[in-house]
């Protein structure tokens, strides 16, 4: 029995990465045709940086929508951008205070609006969507009350350094993100007691509360997460860029959306992998960097790929729901 649930469980994974598997090595290959230089090692440890960053809100947005109840993480961006802010700034106003005060530091503050979300969605029965909207405005708020608008942060030379310094063809906060997703899939996700409970909350919250899983908890703690990963996103943001602006790191919002959406997450909750996310993120990241390859205006590239998330928030949409 165990055997064919686990033979079961790598059919599932295998039909949810394939397409976006098959998508990336079509990009890739439309992109050597189109520039020899694609392929090189500089352009590909640039693709595999932002891919990371993409990759680390992609997680936290999959926790918040694998928990279900129509769960959807839109202050991911707004946190983003604080942290990418504020994270630096620790190290500069603190006397002796190292990159792991900043780190922690940022995954508290992600974390505190997640937990503010979570409360909001699960106590005050306020809809994701809207919740998570009303805090991105709060924070994007807060931000610019803070810092009067004119962000000035000079980025710590640590996290310059292991965001430009190479291991062959991997930039270190690259390789630290992958043994991080690794981690987080497997441990956290699968092998987990709230990995488990995640996804029953997410397939069914009555069928998880008859089963003494106290669901409100668990899903008020995928937005803590979230929060928690999306803080620290920012401060790999800012740390990949060298500079800190206000709302630096909006298109993410949506972006993580689509990219868990292509690795075969459902919209409907209850299914879903961090790495799937990772693999959607690299394939927006190889459309958003062959756009680019094509000289186009920036309006245009945004158009393009706004019809892509719609094209592919579209098709997903209209897949059968699993939950009743």
């Amino acid at each position: 029995m165990s055997q064919a649930k686990n033979n079961i469980m790598i059919e599932t994974l295998k039909n949810s990465y394939t397409p976006a598997i098959v998508g990336s090595i079509l990009l890739l290959i439309f992109g050597r045709v189109l520039s020899k230089g694609f392929l090189s090692i500089n352009n590909i440890s640039s693709i595999l940086m932002m891919t990371s960053i993409l990759t680390m809100a992609s997680i936290a947005q999959a926790a918040v929508i694998i928990s279900g109840d129509s769960g959807l993480d839109m202050s991911i961006g707004a946190i983003m951008s604080m942290t990418a802010l504020f994270g630096p700034m620790i190290v500069l106003q603190s006397e002796g205070a190292s990159v792991a005060v900043m780190v922690i530091a940022v995954i508290v503050m992600g974390g505190m609006v997640g937990l503010i979300n979570g409360i909001g969605v699960q106590f005050l029965k306020v809809v994701p969507l809207v919740m998570t909207l009303i805090m991105s405005s709060v924070v994007n708020g807060f931000s610019i009350f803070i810092t009067k608008g004119q962000p000035a942060v000079s980025v710590n030379d640590a996290l310059l350094g292991i965001s430009k310094q190479l291991v062959g063809p991997v930039r270190i906060l690259s390789a630290i993100v992958i043994i991080l997703l690794v981690l987080l899939e497997v441990f956290f996700l699968r092998k987990s007691n709230y990995g488990r409970s995640l996804f029953l909350v997410g397939n069914n919250t009555n069928a998880a509360n008859l089963c003494g899983i106290n669901s409100k908890w668990v899903i008020i703690f995928a937005y803590v997460f979230a929060g928690a990963i999306a803080g620290l996103a920012g401060l790999m943001l800012v740390g990949y860029a060298g500079t800190a602006q206000m709302n630096m790191a909006s298109s993410y919002t949506m972006l993580s959306v689509a990219a868990v959406v292509i690795g075969g997450t459902k919209l409907t909750g209850g299914k879903g992998t961090f790495i799937g996310g990772a693999l959607g993120a690299l394939v927006l990241i190889l459309i958003a960097t062959i756009l680019q390859a094509l000289n186009m205006v920036a309006g245009l590239r945004s158009l393009i790929q706004g019809v892509i998330l719609i094209a592919i928030l579209m098709v997903n949409s209209r897949a059968p729901k699993l939950r009743q």
